[in-house]
């Protein structure tokens, strides 16, 4: 689970650059040079900043959500073995306190 989130949000990343690089802003970029400037192009007189947008906008929130799952994911399968009590009484044991000198 935790690997099929994190390649589909490696994947989604990818995406999400591309698209944000085809998008047309204020001056001439990567867009304009791919026929964004232009009028007759497949996305209609507007050109691709609607559909790219709208699109770039619902990849980002699927990221976002994904990122957030498998950061809870993550979080809950670490818990369980970083507190375990054997592993706390054993540091209690030892007597690390001792060891420090007191001045």
């Amino acid at each position: 689970m935790v690997t099929f989130i994190t390649v589909t949000c490696v994947i989604l990343t990818i995406a999400i650059i591309t698209l944000v690089l085809l998008q047309q802003g204020k001056g001439s970029d990567l867009g304009s040079a791919f026929g964004g400037g232009s009028s007759n192009s497949m996305f209609g007189a507007l050109g691709p900043s609607d559909f790219l947008g709208k699109l770039t906008y619902m990849l980002v929130a699927v990221w976002l959500i994904l990122s957030l799952l498998l950061a809870y994911l993550l979080k809950s399968d670490n818990s369980e073995t970083l507190f375990e009590d054997p592993l706390i009484q054993e540091a209690m044991q030892e007597g690390l306190s001792e060891e420090i000198p007191k001045e």
